[in-house]
This record gives structure tokens, sequence and C-alpha cells, in this order.
């Protein structure tokens, strides 16, 4: 949708798409390969896969390693991801060092060695990434709901492939199939960020002149048969919650009907006053959550309803579902709601491209998937001209019940039964319808007349506004008794109003483009709003509304208690999850960080609308309280607005609560929680620093030079080891103190193993001071990830509103980089010796009983 971007074709078939953005000094680098799982045929499933993670293992010009490393030490990001109709690279770095991101994608994309040493490591990788996937409900679901919707077409098939196929892949098979798709003919280069098109113009001569290779001839696929009948498939899990899905059939990206079935997805599944939310959830309570999404590929799609819900509801949840689709073939919707969902569309699209790798992203997809990079802008024309009548006639033409595919996924001891009427036989009802205190060089920090905070960035780039308040709360104002408080009341706070409904609410943020709701976190309770800048008159009332006059239902309260505590129940079917709980409950004994953000069922269940309501009385007070407001604003303005809207809101005492830092640990900790998974899961960890300490800084370093895609733990226990899929550092300051901790997933049997592996790099880093070419890369890593995340209004937002309600100032954000720029060797280690001690850790272990230690 830009109005000043470009595409051009080089003489050896490249197509490349440049838009220069001056307001940033990040520069993203994407490429999109045209070939993806589609392409593959039955005994080349996960080819495509594997070569996404081979491009990576060395190239003409780079070793194995090498690539993630110097991208990290130029302070950038790199990734890669495969899809059935695509492979896409991409690097996001300072544009500084443009020449290097491109020449990397280069290399990767025609000059990958393929070396057989690290393709069978790659392969132990890829196979303990497919244990991974056998270990997640979702893509469980996922891949039975496509197998069984797609007889022929090769979206049947899982992308990553099977343990059998990937064992078997031999490297003249993958460097054949590497030279056949590679090809310059085939790609899609973009460029957005801050590189002029001069210098881009030498890059590309100079990188990309000898890359030619034979065209790729045009492929058939499967013509996938028409539906004639339903298809239910159910499969036993060891998990306890209840998964869902139903599939219809949905046309191709580029098809006529695209704009009409994602306007009627959102009418009916995605949106908060859609359909199945208001009617088949929150008035008939038969689903938990329940979500659709119109998936429309290169080749025809498929239209998705996805659900949470209890066993014995499964029949009436569905009847239900159908009666609402029912409902929508006869029944014509509002004009004003099908605008609503308009206006959504099109700021979804403004909203991608808040950052260079939004945009870049979405240039290669178009491109690749339609040959037109500007698809949305012809999509958003689409869109525009819809009535009601077309989105009736759209449910009519694709959402035929008779013909749909199933996919329930239970837990094993749980029996399932579909009643065929639920298909056959059509629904028996329908569903019914001031003054500046300070500033710092472009920001400022203000306080209304009654004492509230307010800082505020303006950036013009794009018609956006995200505003985040922050009140010193959360996990670390709770006890035992009404653990799970701050979680409910975030959820809570932004339902309804006394003068608004759910439905009302939900509608007034659509008519803004916008969002709103709650968080709550380990030390603070908030807002989040964001909304298009041109209804800023519109929606700072409506944010006074939600933040002066919550309702707290108690109707509405049970509502979302049942959800949180089905969530509790469910919390063992991710054993991640499970791992760092059993990790917390050891490490912060005594102390709230011990308990889960969400609860516990006795501590919920006991919550009462009155206990909400005076915390959110005593928590939400001026005293307590900042605004960050980042956007497409006039500060004189918004100032005004906030002002006179918020001053109700009566600046009365707030008690802040002292506590003191969890016990010292005197000898390791170990635990062990048997769970029947296909991979065993660890987490060790050590008291951090709090948010005050300056050795946070050198703390962050060490967990970046341990994790990451260059990061010693990555390269030693991932790519020499093959030890793992996963494997990730987590650091976390807190008010007293925070935690450092490593994590892996890996087979029972090399539990052991790993664990030593993960014990000599901390050894290491501990006992040897690291070289500065490393903490160079560090640095350069942890500051061009800052630049890539703060291209979000939101992001910014967050971090002033937090540092300024915990003290730090507004100084702070501003500082980040000098501080971390300013840590030496000598730091590094010091703070490694200091906190990094296994003999005051907790070993936290999940997995199979038959783990070998």
């Amino acid at each position: 949708m830009s109005n000043f971007s470009k595409k051009i074709k080089l003489t050896n078939g490249l197509t490349v798409i440049y838009e220069k953005v001056d307001t940033t000094n990040i520069v993203a680098i994407h490429l999109g390969v045209k070939v993806g799982s589609a392409q593959e045929t039955d005994k080349e499933s996960g080819i495509s896969h594997l070569i996404e993670h081979m491009v990576f293992k060395g190239t003409t010009s780079y070793q194995a390693g090498e690539i993630a490393t110097l991208v990290e030490a130029h302070g950038g990001e790199l990734n890669a991801y495969t899809s059935w109709d695509q492979t896409a690279y991409y690097i996001n770095l300072p544009n500084e060092h443009f020449n290097l991101g491109l020449n990397i994608i280069k290399e990767m994309a025609f000059d990958a060695t393929m070396d057989p040493l690290e393709l069978q490591r790659e392969k132990e990788v890829i196979i303990e990434e497919i244990l991974r996937s056998q270990d997640s409900p979702q893509r469980v679901l996922g891949e039975m709901l496509f197998s069984g919707f797609y007889k022929k077409h090769n979206y049947r098939r899982s992308i990553i492939g099977t343990k059998k196929l990937v064992n078997g892949f031999t490297l003249k098979q993958i460097r054949h199939f590497y030279k056949k798709y590679y090809n310059p003919q085939n790609m899609v280069l973009a460029v957005c960020g801050n590189i002029s098109e001069t210098d881009l113009s030498h890059a590309l001569e100079n990188t990309f002149r000898f890359t030619i290779r034979s065209p790729i001839t045009s492929q058939k696929f499967p013509v996938e048969p028409p539906k004639t009948r339903y298809n239910v498939a159910t499969k036993g899990m060891n998990i306890n919650a209840t998964y869902l899905e139903i599939g219809f059939p949905a046309p191709k990206l580029t098809h006529k009907d695209v704009p009409a079935m994602d306007i009627l997805s959102h009418l009916i599944g995605e949106a908060e006053t859609s359909l199945f939310e208001q009617i088949t959830k929150e008035k008939e309570q038969l689903v938990h959550n329940i979500n659709t999404v119109c998936y429309t590929p290169k080749q025809p799609g498929i239209f998705i309803i996805s659900c949470l819900v209890d066993p014995k509801l499964i029949n009436k949840a569905l009847q239900s579902i159908r009666r609402q689709i029912e409902y929508v073939k006869s029944n014509l919707f509002e004009q004003e709601k099908i605008e609503r969902a308009k206006l959504l569309a099109k700021a979804q699209l403004i909203y991608e491209r808040q950052t260079c790798e939004g945009t870049a992203k979405k240039w290669i997809t178009y491109e690749c998937m339609s040959a037109d990079y500007k698809f949305d802008e012809k999509y958003i024309e689409e869109i525009s001209k819809l009535t009601p009548i077309n989105i009736q006639k759209i449910a009519q033409k694709y959402l035929d019940f008779t013909k749909t595919t199933l996919a329930i996924l239970h837990p094993k001891k749980v029996k399932v039964h579909v009643d065929k009427s639920v298909f056959s036989k059509k629904p028996t009802t329908q569903a019914k319808r001031l003054k500046r205190i300070h500033r710092v060089k472009d920001s400022a920090l203000y306080k209304l007349d009654n004492g509230i905070r307010v800082i505020i960035k303006e950036n013009h780039r794009l018609p956006l506004v995200s505003i985040k308040t922050a009140s010193q709360g959360g996990l670390r104002f709770e006890t035992a008794n009404n653990n799970g408080m701050n979680y409910l009341l975030s959820n809570i706070m932004t339902r309804s109003t006394t003068n608004l409904n759910q439905e009302q609410l939900a509608e007034k943020c659509e008519w803004l483009a916008g969002h709103i709701s709650g968080y709550s976190g380990r030390n603070s309770l908030g807002y989040s709003f964001s909304f298009l800048s041109e209804k800023l008159q519109q929606a700072i009332p409506l944010f006074r509304d939600v933040m002066l006059n919550p309702v707290f239902d108690d109707e509405e309260i049970n509502k979302e208690k049942t959800l949180i505590l089905e969530a509790i129940k469910n919390r063992s079917d991710n054993p991640a999850q499970t791992c760092f709980r059993e990790l917390f409950q050891s490490l912060f004994k005594g102390h709230p960080y011990q308990r889960h953000i969400l609860g516990e069922l006795k501590s919920v269940k006991n919550l009462s609308a009155s206990q909400l309501k005076k915390y959110f009385q005593n928590i939400m007070v001026p005293k307590n309280m900042v605004i960050a407001i980042v956007g497409d604003v006039n500060s004189d303005q918004i100032l005004d607005l906030l002002n006179s809207n918020l001053s109700q809101l009566k600046n009365t005492a707030f008690k802040n609560i002292k506590i003191k830092k969890p016990g010292i640990i005197k000898k390791p900790i170990s635990k062990i929680k048997h769970q029947q998974r296909e991979q065993a899961h660890i987490a060790m960890g050590f008291f951090g620093t709090s948010i005050y300490n300056e050795d946070k800084h050198a703390l962050e370093l060490i967990s970046n030079i341990l994790s990451g895609q260059g990061g010693r733990l990555f390269l030693e226990l991932r790519d020499r080891q093959s030890l793992a899929y996963s494997v990730a550092t987590t650091l976390v300051e807190g008010i007293e103190t925070g935690f450092f901790s490593t994590y892996i997933a890996t087979d029972p049997s090399k539990v052991k193993t790993a664990i030593k592996g993960t014990l000599d790099e901390l050894s290491k880093i501990r006992e040897k001071r690291i070289s500065e070419s490393e903490l160079e890369r560090a640095k350069n890593y942890i500051i061009g990830n800052q630049e890539i995340e703060h291209q979000k209004n939101s992001s910014i937002a967050i971090q002033f509103a937090l540092n300024e309600i915990y003290g730090l100032g507004l100084e702070s954000w501003y500082e980040f980089s000098k501080k971390i720029k300013k840590v030496t060797v000598k730091d590094v280690q010091r703070v490694a010796q200091k906190y990094i001690r296994p003999e005051r850790s907790v070993q936290s272990i999940v997995g199979p009983k038959n783990i070998k230690l």
C-alpha cells in the first residue's frame, strides 16, 4: 500500500521490491523463494524445510554457525520459515550493514555448501522438531484437519515431513532440489528501510549479477475433488482439554470471493462482537473460546472454525455453530457492522506496515502468491464495494455444513461421539442478533491536574496511536489466598462499563479500528489501547469510560473465572510451562514470584466481585498511574483531552508494599515431574538482578552470548551435538530480585548429556573471560534488536510507562544502549561469577519416566 515503493526485475530474472524509509536506521532484507512443501512429491515431503535449515549451515564464504554470529554481531536478527507455497529468509539489521546482510542472503540462496556432516546434524535437529510438534495439541489438530480435508492436494501433508522421510534424504536429493528451485526467476527480494536507491542498485549489481540458473518448468498440482459429504476425524492424546476444528472449502488468494470471505470470517468469528463470540461462547456458554480464519494460500484453501470445548458439550456446540451459519445464510448483516469490519480490515494492513520487516514480509508473500506485491490495494478496493447481500451469498456458497471436515483432539480417557444429525438436519432454531515537567530528546513527561503522569512521544510516520498505562500491582501484590486476582481483573476491567455492555464496547472499539485490553505481569497492572489517529476525539472519551466506570458483574466474572479455571487445568498440557512452574516454586519460595500468574483453582474460585473492585480502586489511583502515548498525536491536543476526561479520577492515597527477598539457596535443588511426553524439558534457574541493579546490563549480555542462533548454547548443544531443536536462556529482572535460566528440550535418553553440556557452557563463561569480539557481537545484537522492536509504537509506550512507574525515569529508555556499550569483558566475568552459581541453582525436569540421569 506504499506510494513510494517500486518493483524492478534484474537481467537474471530476480524480482526486487524496494522502498526507502527515512524514519528508522533499520533495513529489512527478505527473500521469498517460490517453493514450499506443495511443490514436493510424496517422497520429498519435508525437503524444502530441511533445505531452509541447511542454508544456515555453511556457504561458499561462511562456515557453519558463522552466519548467525555475524548478523547478531552487527546488531541484526535473521530467521526463515517454510510454508506450503514458499520458503522465506529474512535479515533485519542496522542500515550501515546493508551490504553484509544482502551478501549473506545471496550466499544462502545460491551458495549453500550442503556439508554432509552438517546435514546429519540438522536431520537430528529437525527430528527433534517433529517430536516437539507431536507434543503440541494445536499442531496435531491442524495436521488432522488438513490431512482429512485434502484428499489429493499436497496441502494434506505436514510441512516439516516425517521422521522416516527426513532421515532418508540424501545429499544428492537435497542438492538437486536446491539447484532446481533456488534460481533468480523463482525468487522475490524485498528491501525496505533506510537505504538509498543508488546504494541498492550498486549492491544488487555487485552481489547478484552472477547468480544465473536455468528457469524451472511450470508445475501442475493435483486437483482436489469437490466435497460430497462430511468427514469426522477424532484422536486421543495425553492432554486435559478438547480441541475442535471445522473446515469448509475456501478459494485461493487471488479469487474474487476472498475479500467477502475475510469480512464474513470477521463477522461470525474473529471479533468480540461476532456471532460465535456473542452467542455460542458468551450467551450459551458452550465453548471456552472460539475463532475463525479464512486461510487462502496459492491454491484453494480452507475456512476454519476453531474452539476449545467440554467434550460433553461437543454436539451442542456444533449445533449452535451451525445455527449461526444458517442464520447468516438467510438473514442480512446490518450495513453498520459490515462497515466496521471493512475499517478493521484496512486498519490491520496499516498496522502490519509499522515496521520495515512487516512491510517486506507482506511484499514477498503477495508477490510469490499473486505476482502483485500491491495486492492489498486491490483487495481494499474490493472490500469497500461489499454489501450485505454479497456477504450472504458468500456464506451460502461456501459454508455447507453437510460437506464439512471436522477434527477433534481429546484426552485419551474421554470418549467422543459426534451426532450425525449435526451434518444432515437443519437446526430447529435460529440465533438472535499541561504542564511539562521533564523532557528527554523527543519525549516529554507531563502531570495532569489530578497527578497522573503522562509521557508523550510523537511519531507521525503512520496514522496510529498507542496508549499504555502502568500501575504498580501484579503478581507481586498477591498472596496465596488471592493468587490470580490481577490476571482475572485485567480481563474483567475492559469487559463492560456502566454506560456500555460488552458488545457495545466492542463495537465502539471497532469503529476506532482499535483495541482496548487489560494486562497484568509480575509487578504491574494496566491498560493497552490502540486506534487510528483520525479517531482521537472519539477514542479518549471511550478510554475514560473504561477506566472510570468498569462493571464488576458477578455473571461476567464467573464466565471469565470458568475460562481461567479451564486454563489452569490445562497448564500441564504444555511441558515447558510446567517445567518453569516447578522451577519458580523452588527458586522463589516465600516470595510472590513463586506463584503462577493465572492463580490456582482454589484461589481463583474464591475471588469475588467486591474483592476485585476494592483492589482496583486501591491500585488505579493517580499517584500509582502512568500513561504513555506514542504515535500520530499533537501533544497539546491529547493532554487537553486527557485532563478533561480523567478529571473525575481523584488523587486518593496509595499504599505501596514492601517484600523481603526470597531466601538464599544454600545447595542445588533438583525437581523431576513425570509426564508422558516425547521429549524431556529441562530448565536450570538462578537468582538474577533487580531492575535497579546495574548488573542487569552485563547479565543481559551473558544471556545473549549463551542464547540466540549465534549463542554458545545454540552452537554447542543444538548445532554440534544435535541435542535439541529448542535451546534458550531467559532473563527477567524483578523488584526485589529476578531470575536467569536456561532451557532445553531433548530426547529422554539425552538428558544427562544435555545437563552436562549446559553446565559446561555456564562454567566456561564463569571461569574464562570472553573475547572482545564476542562481547561486541552481543552488544550489537541487543542494541540492534532494541531498534527493531522499537519500530512499534506499543513497544516504546509500554517501556516508558513501566520505567516511570518503577522510578527509573524517562532517561532510562534512551540510556539503554549507552549502558550496554559500557559493559566490559571484566564486568561479564564478574557478573557471571556472582549470579550463575551452580551450587545455588534450581534444576527442573519434566518428561517421561524413562529419563536417564
